[in-house]
């Protein structure tokens, strides 16, 4: 009996055991399952793709978990970053479509990815303090591109300028392209190419400046701000904007002079290679001849060119389905001044459209050789801007600088060949023609002065090789309501009228006139 008992207790005690065994096992490999399901989970993929191209001075990147690293050449930076630069210190990062953002100073920005849906995104730069300049790639139709301060929020699509935060004085600048800024007071304003948007607890004004959208202004706007603040006594964000304006204004006139003399010695000397129609993969690079010792900025990217002359960088994105129109806005300047001196267009596609493209035009202009006549064009001129274009100005502005800039679409790179000269009157006067080593780009632009409550007519005239013309015209309206200003000053506004309202009276009374 005894016997019995002792081998039941043995016979449960080893299916107990088999059972632990069994759980034990099960468990193991339930285990080992998880960590190669670990180790083979795909990394979801971030929204924002940006590489540090280049770092100088004292700057790191501080992620979500508040961890913090120094920024170094080549290190990927992504959404809930936030990238922090100290005084004297700068960092510029390609962003994934070709676009390029570059914090200048002791700055700080944090970015943001948010998608809708699977084909609109977001991105927003929220700049809490410091200056960010930014060049932007066009973005796709729904796409969305903002970059927020305080109290400014401004959507680019394919601009050019840069923001700035002085302690509560919001600054929106365009060196060219166009923002769409809306203040949190509620106020909406389209900046466009050569303007520069102040803003603080006090108001808004739009100034258009010589130096807008570049660096120089930025970094001037420091002290400009601070100083007046200081003698003032009240801090940037309270700062009364009337008072604020002629120190810009001074500034910019001397800026204007500079630039101008440098504009004039200068600007012949810029040749650039073209860069073919189409390319397929994701970079492109960028050859011209300029003055040595001269710099070039492109995407943020400052080089100083040397002895040879030769300008010559790469530039690449990560985004390998980015795909569409990408420009290379090129700066040059002598450190104390700068404009925009080429820009370079072309269209990334597929590898395979690129080569039937590219192959395409090459028949083109294979057989345009082979013929005695220069091949048939239907060429055409886009002029910035409607064909009629009304500028608001102030009683103290007489005389408003402008750029007329304009393009011949419809060419290949090897047709710009085929354009002998370009020509632009004002009031069928010629002032200035373009021709020779001027022609080597399809974009062009012209310095002009207009005057207040006048009407400016301009006409360009392409001719080709072959004899044909092509033609565009371009009015400019500047107008004042003198009436709306005591004693002609902007300070002493009568009443508060649009610049529409404005414009109704000066053409009602017949002030605008040709000039």
């Amino acid at each position: 009996m005894v016997g019995k008992n002792q081998a039941k207790i043995f016979r449960v005690g080893l299916l107990g055991l088999a059972l632990v065994f069994a759980v034990s096992f099960s468990a193991c490999g339930d285990s080992e399952s998880s960590k190669k399901e670990s180790l083979n989970a795909v990394p979801e993929k971030p929204l924002f793709n940006g590489v540090v191209q280049s770092v100088v001075g004292d700057a790191h990147v501080k992620t979500a978990d508040s961890h913090a690293k120094s920024l170094k050449v080549g290190l990927s930076v992504h959404e809930k970053s936030s990238i922090v630069t100290e005084a004297g210190s700068s960092v510029v990062i390609s962003v994934d479509d070709g676009s390029a953002l570059k914090t200048d100073g002791r700055s700080e920005m944090a970015i943001e990815v948010t998608k809708a849906d699977e084909l609109k995104a977001r991105m927003t730069v929220a700049l809490s303090h410091g200056k960010l300049l930014f060049d932007v790639q066009k973005q796709a139709v729904k796409d969305e591109f903002e970059i927020r301060t305080e109290n400014v929020s401004s959507v680019v699509r394919g601009t050019a300028g840069f923001i700035e935060n002085v302690d509560g004085l919001e600054i929106s600048s365009l060196k060219e392209g166009r923002l769409d800024v809306t203040v949190k007071t509620g106020t909406a304003q389209s900046v466009k190419s050569g303007q520069t948007l102040i803003a603080n607890t006090n108001g808004v004004k739009i100034l258009s400046l010589a130096s807008s959208g570049t660096l120089i202004l930025a970094r001037a706007l420091d002290s400009i701000a601070t100083g007046a603040a200081t003698e003032l006594g009240v801090r940037a964000a309270r700062l009364n904007l009337d008072k604020l304006e002629p120190m810009l204004l001074e500034f910019d006139e001397a800026y204007k002079k500079k630039s101008e003399a440098f504009i004039k010695s200068s600007q012949i000397e810029f040749k650039p290679k073209v860069l073919n129609e189409y390319i397929g993969k994701p970079s492109v690079t960028l050859e011209a001849l300029f003055i040595p010792g001269s710099l070039v900025s492109v995407l943020g990217i400052v080089d100083t060119i040397p002895e040879s002359g030769l300008y010559k960088r790469t530039f690449e994105w990560a985004d390998s389905t980015a795909f569409g129109p990408k420009h290379f806005v090129v700066n040059c300047s002598n450190g104390e001044v700068e404009y925009i001196c080429h820009t370079w267009h072309t269209n990334f596609v597929s590898a395979k459209m690129a080569e039937v493209l590219t192959k395409a035009n090459e028949r083109k202009s294979t057989a345009a050789k082979d013929t005695v006549q220069p091949k048939k064009l239907k060429p055409s001129i886009v002029i910035e801007g409607s064909g009629r274009e009304r500028i608001h100005v102030l009683p103290e502005e007489r005389d408003i600088p402008a750029t007329l800039r304009f393009s011949v679409a419809g060419l290949m790179g090897s047709d710009l060949s085929q354009i002998k000269k370009i020509i632009v009157k004002r009031k069928g006067v010629v002032v200035k023609t373009f021709a020779d080593d001027e022609l080597m780009t399809n974009s062009f632009k012209l310095p002009i002065r207009l005057k207040q409550n006048r009407i400016a007519h301009f006409e360009i005239v392409a001719t080709f090789v072959n004899g044909k013309k092509i033609k565009a015209r371009k009015v400019y309206e500047t107008y004042c309501f003198f009436e709306n200003y005591e004693d002609g000053k902007k300070s002493n506004r009568i009443n508060d009228m649009t610049a529409e309202e404005e414009y109704k009276n000066v053409v009602s009374k017949r002030l605008l006139k040709n000039e």
